[in-house]
């Protein structure tokens, strides 16, 4: 059964990158960009970049691209190929329907991890300090990445309508982006959205990669059981959801 699940894998995850090697390769090429824009455009929203600015800048790129990448990519390609009609295709081919999504996580995280690592070096280079990386950093990242992969997977299979999917995901990139504690403190926010704050998995995500990319004070077994959690929550919905799926 593991080696018919594992030769599954192996399958789905070539057929996936040949069918989307264009779209994949586009978007390694916007990412690495999106790179360059987070650590070199935003800088110019503050008038002084002290250590703490830079290193929050350099530590909240990759969470946002990360993000970006689950939250809103994944249901937005997944809305795509419902309007298209190749969604029930894919749904019907003889692999157990979470490999398929396995190996379709697997090919986004890949493309996405380029321009994360990229703006983590670049954000150092440019802002002229240094990383303080700890081993945790490699389970942090991919903690974030599937914690935001599979709730973007949640958003939508749980969503009915495609148009309610790419509306909804760009609320979420406005709110993730702007309204979120990634790349400056929490207690910048009102106090009411500090509070939602530390319910929502966003913040602690940004503190995993504060906490193993920088010498910033935060709490990572708090943080890396608020993303298990979340992270949890979502690959359970989704595999309830495939499982009910006709």
């Amino acid at each position: 059964m593991r080696t018919n699940i594992l030769r599954s894998y192996g399958l789905m995850l070539k057929w996936t990158f040949l069918s989307n090697r264009s779209w994949l390769a586009l978007n390694l090429a916007v990412q690495i960009m999106i790179a360059i824009g987070f650590i070199y455009g935003i800088s110019f929203f503050y008038p002084a970049i002290t250590p703490e600015v830079a290193k929050y800048l350099t530590s909240g790129a990759p969470v946002l691209i990360l993000l970006t990448a689950g939250l809103v990519m994944v249901p937005q390609v997944i809305a795509m190929q419902r309007t298209e009609g190749t969604f029930d295709y894919i749904w019907s081919l003889p692999v157990p329907r979470m490999v398929n999504i396995a190996a379709d996580a697997t090919n986004t995280f890949g493309t996405i991890l380029p321009g994360s690592a990229l703006a983590v070096v670049l954000g150092a280079w440019y802002f002229g300090f240094g990383l303080q990386v700890s081993l945790l950093v490699i389970p942090a990242i991919i903690l974030i990445s599937m914690c935001g992969t599979f709730l973007g997977y949640t958003i939508a299979f749980v969503v009915p309508k495609p148009m309610m999917v790419n509306v909804l995901t760009q609320i979420i990139v406005f709110v993730v982006m702007l309204f979120s504690p990634v790349m400056f403190p929490a207690d910048r926010l009102p106090g009411w959205l500090q509070a939602i704050h530390t319910v929502l998995p966003i913040q602690y995500m940004a503190d995993l990669s504060r906490g193993t990319l920088t010498d910033l004070s935060v709490n990572l077994g708090r943080s890396f059981a608020v993303v298990g959690a979340w992270f949890v929550l979502g690959f359970g919905v989704t595999w309830l959801t495939v499982r009910r799926r006709r």
